[in-house]
C-alpha cells in the first residue's frame, strides 16, 4: 500500500472512530435530558398494570408471532418481527385481562398487591425518543402496558405516554402534550403542575389515557363528552423518585443510524385484533406523536372534576 493511500486509509478510521464517539455523546446527552425531565406518572387507585421493560416483555413465554393468514408461531426471537408478521398474540386469553400477567406473578417484587405486573427491581420502564426544531426540544416519552381494559375498549397491548416540550439553552419546560385517546393536547400554562423539571401525570385506570389534573367522578374525555375511567393519582409509578429510579428508569427507544430499530422498526400491532374501533396499537415510530412530536391540538379545559 502507497503511503498516500495509508495516509487515506488512516484518516477515514479516524473520522469513524470520531463518528462513532460523537453518535455515542449525542445518544448520552439525550438520555441524560430524558431522565432529568422524566414524567412523574400517577396512577390510579385500581389500576393493575403499569409500564414495562419491552426486551423483558418480548421475551416471555406465552406470546405469538402472527401473519395476516395461517399459522403464529411461539415468539422466541425480535428477530421474527419482520413485515411478514401482522400482529402478535399476547399471552392470556380473557376479554377482561385477568389472565394479561407477568409469568412470575406470583413470587416477583411488586408496590402493590393487586398489580398483574411485576413493577419493582428495574422491571418498570419507559421510553423516549429526541427530536430538535430551531429553538425547542421535545422529549417524547413513551410506555407499553400489556392490556387495555375500559369499557368497551378492551384489547391487548397498550402504548401511551407524554410530549415534554423544553427550551435548548439552559433546558426548562416550556410546554407538556398529553396524549389521550386519539388525539395529544396541550392544555393552557398552569394546568399541569411539577415537582421540580418533572411534569405530574394523571393516567386514567384501563385505557391510559394521560391527563394533568386528577378526576374520580364523573369524568369525560377531553375534547369532547365521552366518558372516560378514573385517574385519581393516588399510585405513583416506582420510577417517580429517585430512589426508584436509579437512572435506570427510562431508556432511549431502540434506533440506528438515526432510525427506529429492533421491535420499534416492526410496523405491525400489538395484540390481537377484535375490533376495527379499538385495535390494538402499533410502534412508536409508526404513531402521529412520534413523527410530529411538536404537533398537539390546542385544549382550553382547566377542570377535570
Amino acid at each position: 500500500m502507497s503511503r498516500r493511500a495509508r495516509i487515506s486509509v488512516g484518516l477515514a478510521l479516524l473520522l469513524a472512530v470520531g463518528l462513532a464517539a460523537g453518535a455515542r455523546a449525542a445518544t448520552a446527552g439525550d438520555l441524560a435530558l430524558a431522565l432529568r425531565f422524566r414524567p412523574l406518572l400517577l396512577f390510579d387507585t385500581r389500576e393493575r398494570w403499569r409500564p414495562l421493560d419491552v426486551d423483558a416483555f418480548l421475551a416471555e413465554p406465552g406470546h405469538a408471532a402472527c401473519p395476516a393468514s395461517g399459522p403464529c408461531a411461539p415468539l422466541t426471537s425480535l428477530a421474527q418481527l419482520t413485515p411478514a408478521i401482522d400482529h402478535l398474540d399476547l399471552r392470556g386469553t380473557r376479554a377482561d385481562g385477568r389472565d394479561a400477567t407477568a409469568p412470575d406473578l406470583a413470587t416477583c417484587a411488586k408496590s402493590e398487591p393487586n398489580l398483574l405486573d411485576c413493577d419493582e427491581g428495574g422491571r418498570s420502564v419507559i421510553y423516549a425518543h429526541v427530536a430538535r426544531a430551531g429553538a425547542r426540544i421535545a422529549i417524547d416519552y413513551w410506555w407499553f402496558l400489556r392490556y387495555n381494559a375500559w369499557s368497551l375498549d378492551e384489547h391487548e397491548g397498550d402504548w401511551e405516554g407524554v410530549t415534554v416540550i423544553v427550551s435548548r439553552a439552559a433546558p426548562r419546560v416550556l410546554a407538556v402534550d398529553f396524549a389521550a385517546h386519539a388525539d395529544v393536547w396541550r392544555y393552557d400554562r398552569g394546568v399541569a403542575s411539577f415537582a421540580g423539571p418533572h411534569v405530574r401525570v394523571y393516567v386514567a385506570r384501563g385505557d391510559h389515557a394521560s391527563y394533568p389534573r386528577r378526576c374520580v367522578f364523573a369524568c369525560r374525555q377531553t375534547g369532547g363528552v365521552l366518558p372516560e375511567s378514573r385517574f385519581d393519582g393516588r399510585r405513583p409509578w416506582v420510577g417517580s423518585s429517585a430512589a426508584g429510579c436509579r437512572r435506570r428508569c427510562v431508556r432511549l427507544l431502540p434506533a440506528a443510524g438515526g432510525a427506529p430499530a429492533s421491535w420499534d422498526a416492526w410496523p405491525g400491532r400489538w395484540g390481537v385484533t377484535l375490533s376495527r374501533v379499538f385495535a390494538p396499537p402499533v410502534a412508536p415510530a409508526f404513531q402521529r406523536r412520534f413523527r410530529h412530536p411538536f404537533g398537539a391540538r390546542r385544549s382550553g379545559r382547566h377542570v377535570f372534576i
